[in-house]
């Protein structure tokens, strides 16, 4: 059974404020403003109701510093004084189930808590009065695949293995078996700082309605992502099955990085420190990129026993990379192969390369996160929309460390664990060392 979304979550347009002293700015005299946010249901969620006691975090971009605060009685968060600046907020709003049926009317189908999220970044909230409309929508799913663990930073460049070791684990968080076979994962291509000239939106992120032959308008930013380097899982249809509370590792090189070994040119490769590192040599599927670009990247070892993935679209490079800081975005979802054929393919609208970029519907998408880290100045705009992901989730070691990203433990149900899956990676994620089918708290 594949992932059954109960609710789906488009994207959340707004921000939220407080008050903070001049003290705070370094001194500057700058004159507060009065903000008024209104936060409302949005999409299918239908009520004359408020949306009371929403929970806000919201940080100044300038200062990093994060303030929170809840709606009232009118789903308003009054603001009376705000120092002019730029932005960047998230909402959380959760709903018994005996709740939602208050709201909406209908039962939520779900004995679970209903999650509410939303995010934005990088606004400038510049004159006094502003009332700032905040659309929430649930994302709440029933079991289904989830991307578990991302293993992005590596380890170290000399005692271990560098980038070699990356993998990316899928879970099964469902109570059914579900078949691997035909499923996509994408590495999603975006604006790794935050782009302020025409071809950019309000949050940084690259507008890509401006882009050389779309046709799909505004809907090109709100309805899509985009991917660089995109792979299928190889099979007949049920050929790899994921038990419940089981799940695939998908390796960038399926060998045990914590051997030596010789690399494709024949020279003789070191581990020096292997507990840094991780075995992946029994790895369920591998990125193996020799038949498809016709070169054999020298780290790129092919390993017999297990399967290559598919290569469905590939912009550059020579392996399966991921970024060792942590900027990127990730996603799986399911489509045929004449569905994948027929999905247009962009150029970067700022015109920074000829590279073409694949464009993925979003109601396609079964999972995904954002895995950058809040760097004030330098955020990096997410690439992802709340409905995929509302927050984000990073490696506070940094690059090269040996730590990677798992979703925490939500419960366990005769003797099968559930994995938290709010879409919210901030509140369902943390970092812990690398190790393939490892669980987290």
């Amino acid at each position: 059974m594949y992932k059954k979304l109960l609710l789906l979550t488009p994207f959340i347009a707004g921000l939220l404020f407080n008050s903070c002293m001049d003290d705070d700015f370094g001194g500057m005299n700058l004159s507060p403003v009065s903000v008024t946010a209104h936060v409302k249901f949005g999409g299918d969620f239908v009520t004359d109701k408020n949306a009371v006691n929403a929970n806000v975090i919201f940080r100044n971009v300038d200062t990093g510093v994060e303030y929170i605060g809840v709606t009232d009685a009118n789903g308003n968060y009054v603001l009376p004084a705000v120092l002019p600046g730029k932005y960047s907020a998230t909402v959380n709003f959760t709903l018994t189930p005996t709740q939602f049926e208050e709201y909406f009317g209908y039962d939520s189908g779900s004995d679970e808590y209903i999650v509410f999220n939303g995010v934005t970044q990088n606004i400038d909230i510049l004159s006094s009065g502003t009332t700032i409309t905040v659309e929430i929508f649930s994302a709440n799913t029933i079991g289904g695949l989830v991307i578990k663990q991302v293993y992005y930073a590596g380890s170290h460049t000399t005692r271990a293995a560098s980038f070699r070791d990356q993998f990316v684990e899928i879970y099964n968080n469902s109570a059914e078996v579900i078949y691997a076979d035909g499923l996509i994962f994408a590495q999603l291509f975006g604006n790794n700082t935050v782009g302020t000239d025409p071809f950019h939106l309000p949050s940084g992120q690259l507008n890509w309605a401006m882009s050389e032959g779309n046709t799909k308008g505004n809907a090109a930013n709100t309805d899509y992502v985009y991917a660089d380097a995109v792979y299928r899982i190889p099979g007949s249809g049920q050929q790899y099955p994921i038990q419940p509370g089981e799940s695939i590792t998908i390796a960038a090189t399926a060998i045990n990085h914590k051997s030596n070994y010789t690399d494709n040119n024949g020279n003789s490769v070191s581990i020096q420190e292997p507990e840094l590192t991780v075995d992946l040599s029994n790895a369920d599927f591998e990125a193996n990129l020799t038949s498809y670009t016709g070169n054999q990247f020298r780290y790129d070892i092919q390993n017999p026993n297990v399967p290559d993935l598919e290569i469905v679209h590939w912009v550059s490079g020579q392996d399966m990379v991921l970024d060792n800081q942590g900027r990127d975005g990730y996603v799986i979802f399911r489509a045929s192969a004449e569905e994948v054929a027929a999905f247009d393919k962009l150029r970067n609208p700022s015109n920074a390369n000829n590279s073409l970029y694949l464009q993925i519907p979003n109601n396609l998408i079964l999972d995904g996160l954002d895995t950058t880290r809040d760097l004030g100045n330098n955020l990096v705009p997410k690439k992802l929309n709340a409905m995929h992901d509302a927050g984000v989730t990073y490696v506070p070691a940094g690059a090269f460390s040996s730590f990677s990203v798992i979703r925490k433990t939500q419960k366990v149900v005769n003797g099968r664990i559930i994995l938290k899956d709010t879409n919210n990676s901030t509140e369902d994620f943390i970092s812990i060392k690398a190790e393939p089918k490892a669980f987290a708290n």
